[in-house]
């Protein structure tokens, strides 16, 4: 059993991984954590989650390592280089979900990976690797077309834009088709869209389009609980998803 500690577990995702821990027998609720001016500081997971009580309540920030297997955080990136510093120093494989990191945060997350499991997953669906794959195997194809465009959708209260997604994908984009220009990310904000990215190629008289919808939040806690589950027992190092389901 892995006793799994959620930072942002009154986030859009947090709620759904709280859930769910609850509910699997491989996993256990180590504790959960939200912004100091969230309502339910202080309330029962159990409560919050509207079950049981289970004696573990809403706290602002781990304050204890013992009975804390791994770490899933879906927070904001200031909270997040506070726990990761946290992880690091007692070495708790993490997850990272966040997005929207400075470049010197991420500067120091790569220097924190020396001391402790860390995996650093955008987008924790399986979807999204194959997009990935995808693109790689026609990367000796992609000169035939020119730079390639990206367009991502996220609910209206999604602060980072673009998206860690889409930055993810340019940046493999990048490395594989050896662009002159830069690649262009076309964002928009609105509604409840759970997360759509789509890849454009062109050239003369044709055009490719590569996409992926979310349809649902449980499907990025289902991932990142097969995702801590993987990193739960690996040596300190930096990880991605795309670790995962090539090993």
């Amino acid at each position: 059993m892995l006793n799994i500690f959620i930072s942002g577990v009154t986030g859009r995702v947090g709620k759904i991984l709280l859930s769910k821990i609850i509910q699997e027998p491989d996993f256990r609720i180590a504790g959960g954590s939200s912004n100091a001016t969230n309502e339910y500081i202080g309330e029962d997971l159990g409560i919050y989650n509207g079950t049981e009580t289970l004696g573990i309540n809403i706290v602002t920030a781990i304050q204890d390592k013992e009975s804390i297997d791994a770490i899933i955080d879906f927070s904001a990136p200031k909270n997040s280089m506070k726990l990761l510093r946290f992880a690091s120093k007692n070495k708790i494989p993490t997850l990272v979900g966040t997005t929207g990191f400075e470049d010197s945060e991420s500067e120091e997350m790569i220097k924190l990976a020396n001391y402790f499991p860390l995996l650093i997953a955008p987008n924790t669906s399986i979807g999204i690797v194959l997009i990935k794959r995808m693109m790689e195997s026609i990367s000796s194809e992609l000169k035939l077309f020119s730079t390639p465009e990206i367009y991502e959708r996220h609910h209206e209260e999604k602060r980072d834009s673009p998206s860690g997604t889409a930055l993810d994908l340019s940046k493999e984009l990048s490395s594989i088709g050896s662009y002159s220009e830069e690649i262009k990310i076309l964002s928009e904000r609105s509604g409840e869209s759970v997360g759509e990215h789509k890849i454009t190629l062109k050239r003369p008289n044709e055009l490719i389009e590569i996409s992926h919808s979310a349809l649902d939040r449980s499907l990025f806690a289902d991932g990142a609980l097969e995702a801590v589950k993987w990193i739960s027992n690996k040596t300190p190092g930096l990880y991605t998803m795309d670790d995962i389901y090539s090993s």
